[in-house]
């Protein structure tokens, strides 16, 4: 673990597990069953690009897909990797940092002690660190043993303009059958020949949320069964809140 937090000091892991934690059960299934999304699962090489504003739930929505695609990974061969970007951590997700999250997830579980002892040594040797070359190489190694990698970017928004096309332009082309998929908000231009999916509020999933919350109430659960028109009154007010209305 000491080498890999070396060569990865950015680890998605926790961030992925704790936006899974939060999201109510139930929800997002529209996305699963959306016919862009089943073309991209299902082919190679392919781009999903889902836009939507702030507040659509997008990063949660990420979380749901990687787990998605994490449960069927192992039986099918799969590497599932998910990127979190955020603009107060611009500093700390440099490219060269990001593509080494990316390496850390693939490899996780299997036996890389032979192929990162002798580079972390040599690098511990002469101080210097790992070039955007060398993690290139190190991240189309850890792909090899797949038949199929999933590689999903949220919020690509928040990440420099001046750094976008550069970690658009290397995660194409590590490897043309990756399956890639990026969140953003509506203003930035999608990747060529990318797929287009809008990502807005779902009233299934506001409904699944407002039952989940007033169950959690006593308070709110014995109010709504005097008043029961209150909890369609909550659903628009989150409805309207999300749509920006």
């Amino acid at each position: 673990k000491k080498i890999i937090d070396w060569f990865s000091p950015v680890n998605f892991f926790p961030r992925h597990a704790d936006i899974s934690s939060t999201r109510q059960q139930g929800t997002g299934g529209w996305l699963l069953e959306d016919s862009h999304f089943q073309k991209w699962e299902l082919n190679s090489g392919g781009i999903l690009w889902c836009e939507g504003i702030p507040g659509s739930g997008k990063t949660v929505l990420v979380s749901m897909v990687g787990d998605h695609l994490n449960i069927h990974a192992h039986n099918r061969n799969v590497g599932v990797a998910c990127i979190y970007l955020n603009h107060k951590e611009t500093e700390s997700q440099t490219i060269i940092s990001l593509l080494f999250g990316l390496w850390r997830q693939l490899v996780f579980g299997q036996d890389i002690t032979a192929q990162v002892q002798e580079p972390y040594k040599q690098h511990i040797e002469k101080g210097t660190r790992p070039s955007l070359y060398n993690i290139c190489l190190a991240l189309c190694a850890a792909m090899t043993p797949f038949s199929k990698v999933y590689i999903i970017v949220d919020a690509v928004d928040e990440y420099p303009e001046n750094q976008r096309h550069l970690l658009f332009e290397h995660l194409t082309e590590i490897r043309s059958t990756v399956n890639l998929m990026i969140t953003s908000r509506p203003h930035i231009t999608p990747i060529a020949d990318s797929e287009v999916l809008q990502i807005r509020t779902n009233d299934r999933d506001i409904q699944s949320y407002v039952d989940a919350y007033i169950k959690r109430s006593l308070h709110l659960s014995n109010y709504v069964k005097i008043n029961p028109e209150l909890k369609e009154k909550i659903r628009t007010k989150i409805r309207n809140t999300v749509d920006g209305i």
